[in-house]
């Protein structure tokens, strides 16, 4: 019973957030003058973004000194649970996770068809840094190394960046699925979004996470305004 119950909920969700696909594409290619102009807003000479950058080099110079194999296989692994968690999250059943034994990438399988969700994910959502920012205001609250947990922020966000950049490209199966046109709208335009709500998360935490979504919203509606005024 619960298991129809499920397969018939992520049967409706998948067909919601499918029918939305080109209505979000169109909203973040709208917004995309907003994301742009709204990182003049951050102050990156705080000694925070110091410390976030501080762990940004840390992040490259250990990737540098691991090699190209063992960075691979870690990005696959963050690429196929990143699928796993948005595959997941609209109530699909999880068959299996699979990394390839040469290293050469690797694959998941779910119930049902899936959306576009579940396909580009990885190319725009920083997991582990996600996860770190769950704990990372009670990290802040127990100790008072706050320079050390801005490194290790800096990190997971460092290790976000190198995946999204060596996995997007041409011949990236899932971005041919979803179409060339389409996943460049999504994959950028909600880089430029999660980068500044982790800018944003740095200067204020969680508070700063919202401030910046009124910020878009705020520069937005100055973009429609003026638009407006032009005709």
């Amino acid at each position: 019973m619960v298991k129809n119950y499920l397969t018939m909920m992520n049967k409706i969700i998948d067909t919601l957030i499918n029918l939305c696909r080109w209505p979000i594409a169109l909203i973040i290619l709208w917004s995309l003058p907003a994301l742009v102009k709204s990182y003049q807003y951050f102050n990156f000479a705080a000694s925070k973004f110091l410390f976030l950058g501080t762990g940004i080099v840390f992040f490259w110079v250990v990737a540098f000194m691991a090699g190209r194999e063992i960075r691979a296989q870690i990005q696959t692994i963050a690429h196929e649970l990143t699928h796993t968690l948005f595959a997941f999250l609209t109530l699909h059943f999880i068959r299996r996770i699979r990394l390839n034994p040469d290293g050469s990438g690797g694959s998941m399988a779910f119930s049902g068809h899936g959306n576009w969700l579940i396909t580009l994910a990885p190319y725009f959502f920083p997991l582990f840094a996600a996860l770190y920012m769950l704990i990372m205001p009670w990290l802040l609250a127990v100790t008072d190394n706050y320079w050390l947990i801005y490194a290790i922020f800096g990190y997971f966000v460092a290790y976000y960046w190198e995946t999204v950049l060596s996995q997007v490209h041409l011949e990236q199966t899932d971005i041919i699925k979803e179409g060339y046109v389409f996943s460049a709208i999504i994959i950028i335009g909600l880089n430029l979004f999660i980068n500044g709500a982790i800018f944003a998360f740095t200067s204020r935490l969680w508070l700063g996470v919202q401030q910046y979504c009124y910020l878009i919203w705020r520069l937005n509606t100055e973009h429609w305004q003026w638009l407006q005024n032009l005709f």
